[in-house]
């Protein structure tokens, strides 16, 4: 019984372990006190509320839903990391009535809440190293504009493929955050023999980037608030 009772846990924790990006006893473990740090930290969903919040002139186009923080090949299947207490994702568009591809600004915000800050960091460094080579929602290829000393990373879609595309990620303490700006209507994709970018295509690219920027610095101020109350 003793042996079979072993292999059972073994085989857990190897189908564990395929899925998320750490073990199954550090998870447990991390996840209650005195080592969870996000204890009294309210909940992904009203964090990620508070973009509505800090951008007062976008609408909710799709409001607060779970979401699951995943990553792709090379690993053999989508793995979650490891450590997450709840994660939410939502988006804002510009008012008005417009066909999908056509708004003209939309701000989508994935907000994770991890127990532990050091869970976090990790988190934005995988996600660094995929953005350095595309962007997981879209596939296209990824321009990091960030650098070394800036607290978050910054890239824009390669304005050789298209344009109007800037992604913000970062954390603070055991929070997570990545903010992604799109310029509509989405320009037509440039040919891949194309010699150079399009003008228009890095000018409105660079109209992202700015727009990401000035959202994400909104964001991460009015969510170190949340945090700093939420210790008091």
């Amino acid at each position: 019984m003793a042996i079979l009772l072993c292999a059972v846990a073994l085989r857990a924790t190897e189908l564990y372990t395929t899925r998320y990006q750490s073990l199954p006893v550090s998870d447990w473990v991390e996840s209650r006190p005195p080592l969870s740090e996000s204890a009294g930290i309210p909940s992904a969903a009203d964090l990620a509320r508070g973009l509505a919040r800090t951008m007062p002139l976008l609408v909710i186009g799709d409001d607060v839903r779970p979401w699951t923080p995943v990553f792709g090949p090379p690993a053999a299947i989508q793995r979650s990391m490891g450590g997450v207490r709840d994660a939410s994702r939502m988006t804002l568009v510009s008012p008005g009535t417009f066909a999908a591809d056509q708004i003209p600004v939309q701000m989508r915000l994935y907000t994770v809440v991890f127990d532990r800050t050091l869970r976090a960091q990790e988190w934005v460094g995988l996600m660094s190293r995929e953005m350095d080579i595309r962007d997981p929602d879209s596939g296209l290829n990824q321009v990091r504009i960030s650098g070394p000393d800036e607290a978050d990373g910054v890239w824009i879609v390669s304005p050789r493929q298209t344009g109007g595309i800037a992604t913000v990620v970062g954390h603070r303490g055991p929070v997570a955050f990545d903010l992604q700006v799109t310029f509509g209507p989405t320009p037509a994709p440039v040919p891949p023999d194309a010699p150079v970018a399009r003008p228009e295509l890095v000018d409105l690219s660079a109209r992202a980037e700015t727009a990401a920027r000035q959202a994400a610095a909104s964001y991460a101020d009015w969510l170190t608030t949340q945090l700093n109350s939420s210790r008091s």
